[in-house]
């Protein structure tokens, strides 16, 4: 037997990535605060999915399909794709984090547009490969030349989120036909669409096109945001047959709870619902630009269900006070010294009475009329 002095210990996690997306603030309770932060929706599930999860529940004492087998029926139903192509997980994110681990090894690099979601170098952390952030264009748009050339031979996976979260910027489908025609068939591209009901459905059905005719193109879904599911961890993935067994071969066994998927099964079928949810965020993700457009915000045009804002030039707090401020007045939202951006907030869209109210307070605040005190009353 040998020994060591090195003790067992997991290696250090790399700074600021551990931060929760809704941090607490010191010194007020935010237990009753309307949440703005995550981009939930504020609709929740369409009928039927509640009940769904409740006749499900008097079996929690059975495994679960451990095949997804009626969750993938439905997605397949829905969509027009083949059900064996389709993988199930606990949240997208899941998925995210078997093609990383299928795909990449320590050593090897996993390339991105910078600022992109946070789970795209979690992955790389976890399995050891090297994050890489290719530069932007203007206005956040994401440069498929410059992500092109960031390629090197190391590059085994490149993620893409369209829309992009935390700017919400969207990607036009013919720069990612582009991006998905010139990458080496040794790359994975994944296609992150966790906003796409909220976009163009010319490239959200486009990125199911490419899984469908590329090898190496994986799109991933989510039940979280238009289907009002973020509590039951659903989402999904569609690609090739041998590259959707090898994710399989990575997936834990029941990764997916039966509740989870039966709601799934039922929610993918109300589509009415779906359709309401996204013209209500949209009509009110175009007010709250609107008006803090209106109170000199840099605001991007987004294309989810938040909006995303750089706080005035000359503004009297800086983005961190525009947090507290809104915390101290019932609010909730996303700071982003994370993501390298702390001069900028995320806002999830709501009810038109709380975009009302928000946009109220930051232009005050910013103009630093009391600091949005006032607007306590």
């Amino acid at each position: 037997m040998t020994t060591t002095d090195a003790p067992i210990a997991p290696r250090p996690y790399v700074t600021g990535k551990t931060q929760t997306v809704v941090k607490p603030v010191v010194g007020i309770d935010v237990s009753k605060a309307v949440n703005l932060a995550t981009n939930e929706s504020v609709h929740g599930p369409a009928t039927g999915v509640a009940e769904a999860v409740a006749a499900a529940g008097a079996n929690v004492h059975r495994y679960a399909d451990v095949g997804c087998r009626d969750m993938r029926a439905a997605i397949s139903g829905h969509f027009g794709i083949e059900a064996d192509r389709i993988i199930c997980g606990n949240g997208s994110e899941e998925i995210l984090d078997m093609a990383g681990r299928v795909y990449a090894r320590p050593g090897d690099e996993i390339l991105y547009p910078a600022h992109s979601f946070l789970q795209f170098s979690i992955v790389a952390y976890r399995i050891g490969a090297t994050a890489v952030e290719a530069p932007l264009g203007p206005d956040f748009t994401v440069d498929v030349e410059a992500l092109l050339a960031a390629v090197t031979p190391r590059t085994r996976i490149v993620f893409l989120a369209n829309p992009n979260n935390p700017t919400g910027v969207p990607v036009p489908a013919a720069d990612v036909r582009k991006l998905a025609a010139r990458l080496r068939p040794d790359i994975l591209l994944v296609l992150d669409c966790a906003y796409a009901e909220f976009a163009d459905q010319e490239a959200a059905d486009d990125a199911i096109h490419l899984a469908r005719t590329f090898p190496n193109v994986l799109v991933t879904r989510t039940f979280s945001k238009a289907y009002g599911m973020a509590g039951l961890r659903c989402g999904w993935g569609y690609g090739p047959r041998v590259l959707i067994a090898a994710l399989d071969n990575m997936r834990g066994i029941g990764n997916l709870n039966g509740p989870a998927q039966a709601a799934a099964a039922v929610a993918i079928q109300a589509q009415d619902h779906v359709q309401r949810v996204v013209e209500h965020a949209i009509e009110q993700r175009e007010y709250l630009e609107r008006r803090l457009a209106e109170a000199h915000f840099d605001v991007l045009r987004s294309a989810t269900n938040f909006v995303f804002a750089r706080i005035p030039r000359d503004s009297a707090i800086s983005a961190a006070d525009c947090v507290t401020v809104l915390a101290k007045n019932g609010y909730l939202i996303r700071a982003n010294e994370d993501y390298g951006l702390p001069d900028h907030l995320r806002i999830s869209v709501g009810h038109h009475s709380d975009m009302v109210r928000v946009a109220d307070i930051l232009a005050s605040a910013t103009r630093g009329n009391g600091r949005g005190e006032e607007a306590l009353t």
